[in-house]
């Protein structure tokens, strides 16, 4: 009985790390995704991604494609911010914000 019980505890044990282990794991996925106005040339996208891409090490630039329709271009600028910190993002940020034809940035909720 206490055997038993034992087992049903280190299961249950188990399968929470486990949970929160994927949980974790898709919280530190995170990027911030800079946002054009519809105007802004594809030469300007690409400025704002190679002048802010060495501000921190935190911060990793993302693959720039122009290709698709020109809707989908107005945030083709994007860095993996996974271990960046608040100070990094404010780099980062304060960075974008002196760039041509950036009209501001977000970091979206990749958990789900």
């Amino acid at each position: 009985m206490v055997a038993r019980r034992l087992v049903s505890i280190a299961s249950a044990v188990a399968i929470a790390a486990a949970v929160s282990g994927c949980n974790a794991a898709a919280l530190s996925k995170r990027e911030m995704v800079v946002h054009f106005d519809p105007s802004a040339t594809t030469e300007q996208h690409r400025a704002a991604l190679d002048a802010c891409a060495h501000v921190t090490t935190a911060a990793t630039p993302e693959p720039f494609s122009t290709t698709g329709p020109v809707s989908n271009q107005i945030n083709n600028v994007r860095y993996r911010i996974d271990h960046a910190n608040d100070r990094d993002i404010a780099l980062l940020t304060t960075c974008l914000s002196k760039q041509p034809g950036v009209i501001g940035e977000d970091i979206p909720d990749l958990s789900n």
